[in-house]
């Protein structure tokens, strides 16, 4: 892995570093009032450092609500049909279920002893993908398969160094990245159906932020080791291009209604936002100091961006991709997820 290059608490191996590098911050001290939740449009954020979840309005941009729900709160994603986000622990091998109707947790699923990189949900199908992050030698990561309804786990081996997951609304397929040994050239992207890998693909160094344009049958791949995402034909398994971006690209959100890709850019502190017509860089933006996670909230055509070192969000309208606010959460914020 390059040492030259700049790294936050949340970089490729995030999942590892934060474990063993985060102290315990406390909470964020009094929350304000919760709102009626189910009728606000709400955006949520873990707070790593905090042991939290921020809950922000997305109609005016204000935090509603602070969830204490303790440990290191990591990936987040909200399944808008049943009410509930799905968060993880870094401090153990756990998803957490949260009522987004009452903002409170309901259970935990043990997944594994490993900490777990990040997952995806599939609404239609009821299912919840994790994937473990392991960089022990000769330890495979596995990649867990929940069934949302009944909350049971089938878990198999997928790659190694396991990083992100993205699911393809129209196929059902998986696709999780895999770090790799960080040697150039040696990240790769698993295709999974059925609990079973039925190919792997070549990206770039250090792969890692992944997400899938449905539609166009293309899927976004960050490789962190050579500052580019490699672009992926969905129907053929086969590589398009090679798109040049800023420095530690971490995550990538597909915003597909207006053709467009933001890549967090984690060493810049910028957002590439790249234009998926074309697959070439439309603008780039400033946001705060070591991003790590965004989402795009389609209602509102929002892109909402995590800043760890300034425990911060910033919202950019993607229509001139301007930030026009800055919301301030808990401590070392690190994943967003927008429920409709």
């Amino acid at each position: 892995m390059p040492v030259n290059k700049k790294r936050s608490i949340c970089n490729a191996i995030f999942p590892v570093l934060l474990a063993l590098l985060l102290t315990g911050c406390g909470d964020d001290g009094d929350s304000p009032p919760a709102s009626d939740s189910a009728t606000t449009k709400r955006a949520y954020v873990t707070n790593n450092g905090s042991g939290t979840i921020s809950v922000i309005d997305t109609t005016n941009y204000t935090l509603i609500a602070t969830i204490n729900v303790g440990g290191s709160p990591a990936d987040i994603g909200v399944d808008s049909q049943s009410n509930r986000a799905y968060f993880t622990d870094l401090s153990a091998g756990t998803i957490s279920v949260l009522d987004t109707s009452s903002n409170s947790e309901l259970s935990q699923i043990l997944v594994g002893s490993t900490p777990l990189a990040g997952f995806a949900i599939n609404s239609v199908a009821n299912k919840l993908y994790a994937a473990d992050f392991s960089d022990a030698i000769g330890q495979a990561g596995n990649l867990s398969v929940i069934n949302t309804t009944s909350n049971s786990v089938t878990t198999f081996a997928v790659g190694t160094k396991l990083q992100d997951i993205a699911v393809d609304s129209t196929t059902g397929r998986a696709y999780v990245t895999d770090f790799g040994d960080g040697a150039p050239g040696n990240g790769t992207v698993k295709v999974v159906e059925n609990n079973t890998v039925l190919t792997s693909m070549s990206s770039g160094t250090e792969s890692h932020g992944v997400d899938v344009d449905p539609y166009a049958s293309r899927l976004y791949v960050t490789n962190l080791g050579d500052n580019t995402v490699s672009v992926f034909d969905t129907l053929t398994n086969t590589i398009v291009t090679t798109i040049n971006v800023g420095n530690s690209p971490q995550s990538v959100a597909v915003y597909a209604a207006i053709a467009r890709a933001y890549v967090i850019n984690e060493a810049d502190d910028t957002v590439t936002v790249i234009n998926t017509a074309s697959n070439t860089v439309a603008t780039t933006v400033s946001v705060g100091d070591s991003p790590q996670g965004l989402a795009v909230d389609t209602a509102n055509g929002m892109v909402y961006v995590t800043n760890a070192n300034d425990n911060s969000v910033s919202v950019i309208d993607s229509s001139n991709n301007i930030v026009i606010t800055t919301i301030a959460v808990g401590s070392q914020p690190v994943r967003v997820a927008i429920a409709p």
